[in-house]
Protein backbone atom coordinates (compact mmCIF):
# COMPACT_ATOMS: atom_id res chain seq x y z
CA UNK A 1 0.00 0.00 0.00
CA UNK A 2 1.00 3.37 -0.59
CA UNK A 3 2.19 5.40 2.33
CA UNK A 4 -0.57 8.26 3.37
CA UNK A 5 1.28 9.21 6.51
CA UNK A 6 1.28 12.99 7.05
CA UNK A 7 -1.24 13.16 4.61
CA UNK A 8 -4.14 15.86 4.85
CA UNK A 9 -7.33 14.76 5.13
CA UNK A 10 -9.57 17.06 2.91
CA UNK A 11 -12.61 15.03 2.52
CA UNK A 12 -14.28 11.71 3.06
CA UNK A 13 -17.40 10.13 1.78
CA UNK A 14 -19.73 7.52 2.20
CA UNK A 15 -21.83 5.92 -1.02
CA UNK A 16 -23.78 3.01 1.13
CA UNK A 17 -25.41 1.93 -2.63
CA UNK A 18 -21.78 0.93 -3.61
CA UNK A 19 -20.81 0.26 0.31
CA UNK A 20 -17.82 2.45 -0.67
CA UNK A 21 -15.73 4.88 1.71
CA UNK A 22 -13.17 7.40 0.17
CA UNK A 23 -11.33 9.74 1.69
CA UNK A 24 -9.56 12.35 -0.25
CA UNK A 25 -6.09 13.12 1.04
CA UNK A 26 -3.30 15.80 0.30
CA UNK A 27 0.26 16.27 0.87
CA UNK A 28 1.83 19.58 -0.53
CA UNK A 29 1.10 18.92 -3.98
CA UNK A 30 0.27 15.20 -4.24
CA UNK A 31 -3.15 13.79 -3.70
CA UNK A 32 -4.39 10.54 -2.78
CA UNK A 33 -7.97 8.96 -2.65
CA UNK A 34 -8.17 5.94 -0.24
CA UNK A 35 -10.99 3.72 -1.14
CA UNK A 36 -12.48 1.17 1.27
CA UNK A 37 -15.15 -1.48 -0.82
CA UNK A 38 -17.94 -3.16 0.42
CA UNK A 39 -17.79 -1.41 3.56
CA UNK A 40 -19.67 -3.02 6.64
CA UNK A 41 -19.41 -0.12 9.28
CA UNK A 42 -17.32 2.86 10.19
CA UNK A 43 -16.96 5.10 13.19
CA UNK A 44 -14.66 8.44 13.05
CA UNK A 45 -14.46 10.81 15.87
CA UNK A 46 -12.48 14.21 16.43
CA UNK A 47 -13.51 15.21 12.59
CA UNK A 48 -11.85 18.76 12.27
CA UNK A 49 -10.05 20.89 9.46
CA UNK A 50 -6.85 19.68 8.81
CA UNK A 51 -6.67 16.15 10.28
CA UNK A 52 -3.26 14.45 9.39
CA UNK A 53 -3.03 11.21 8.71
CA UNK A 54 -0.47 8.88 11.16
CA UNK A 55 -1.20 5.35 9.64
CA UNK A 56 -3.87 2.97 8.12
CA UNK A 57 -3.25 0.00 9.86
CA UNK A 58 -5.16 -3.73 8.95
CA UNK A 59 -5.76 -4.97 12.32
CA UNK A 60 -6.22 -8.76 13.66
CA UNK A 61 -10.41 -8.91 13.40
CA UNK A 62 -10.45 -10.21 17.10
CA UNK A 63 -9.55 -6.95 18.05
CA UNK A 64 -12.82 -5.06 16.85
CA UNK A 65 -14.47 -7.83 19.31
CA UNK A 66 -12.39 -6.72 22.14
CA UNK A 67 -11.93 -3.32 21.07
CA UNK A 68 -15.86 -2.07 20.71
CA UNK A 69 -17.89 -4.42 23.18
CA UNK A 70 -19.37 -1.97 24.56
CA UNK A 71 -20.68 0.08 21.65
CA UNK A 72 -22.02 -3.53 19.83
CA UNK A 73 -23.78 -4.50 23.01
CA UNK A 74 -25.49 -1.30 23.12
CA UNK A 75 -26.30 -1.77 19.28
CA UNK A 76 -27.40 -5.08 19.19
CA UNK A 77 -30.94 -4.30 19.07
CA UNK A 78 -30.75 -1.50 16.63
CA UNK A 79 -29.51 -3.73 13.97
CA UNK A 80 -26.05 -2.14 13.89
CA UNK A 81 -23.82 -3.20 12.29
CA UNK A 82 -25.67 -6.43 11.06
CA UNK A 83 -28.96 -8.18 12.94
CA UNK A 84 -27.68 -10.55 15.53
CA UNK A 85 -28.44 -11.87 18.86
CA UNK A 86 -25.41 -12.86 20.00
CA UNK A 87 -21.77 -11.53 19.95
CA UNK A 88 -20.66 -15.27 18.77
CA UNK A 89 -23.56 -14.99 15.88
CA UNK A 90 -21.82 -11.23 15.10
CA UNK A 91 -18.46 -12.54 15.10
CA UNK A 92 -19.85 -15.67 12.60
CA UNK A 93 -21.31 -13.50 10.63
CA UNK A 94 -18.07 -11.30 10.06
CA UNK A 95 -15.68 -13.94 9.49
CA UNK A 96 -17.57 -15.28 7.24
CA UNK A 97 -17.95 -12.17 5.44
CA UNK A 98 -13.50 -11.74 5.15
CA UNK A 99 -14.15 -8.27 6.56
CA UNK A 100 -10.84 -6.59 7.79
CA UNK A 101 -10.38 -4.15 11.02
CA UNK A 102 -9.02 -1.17 9.92
CA UNK A 103 -8.14 1.47 12.17
CA UNK A 104 -7.03 5.00 10.99
CA UNK A 105 -4.59 6.40 13.28
CA UNK A 106 -4.07 10.49 12.93
CA UNK A 107 -1.36 12.66 13.67
CA UNK A 108 -4.12 15.74 14.34
CA UNK A 109 -7.69 15.21 14.27
CA UNK A 110 -9.56 12.58 12.54
CA UNK A 111 -8.88 8.87 14.28
CA UNK A 112 -11.67 5.61 13.57
CA UNK A 113 -12.08 2.59 12.22
CA UNK A 114 -13.53 1.20 9.30
CA UNK A 115 -14.54 -2.53 8.22
CA UNK A 116 -14.39 -2.71 5.03
CA UNK A 117 -13.72 -6.18 2.99
CA UNK A 118 -10.33 -3.92 0.65
CA UNK A 119 -8.67 -1.30 0.76
CA UNK A 120 -6.77 0.61 -2.34
CA UNK A 121 -4.72 4.06 -2.14
CA UNK A 122 -4.76 5.86 -5.56
CA UNK A 123 -2.62 8.86 -6.86
CA UNK A 124 -4.66 11.34 -8.14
Amino acid sequence: MHSVHDYEITEYSMNFRTKKLTIEATLDDNSKKIIFTDVLAYEFSDEIPYSTILDIDKIDIQNFFKNNKELLESKKNSGWPVIYQTMEELEQKIQKEEVNYYILFSSYGMTGWILAQDITVKNN
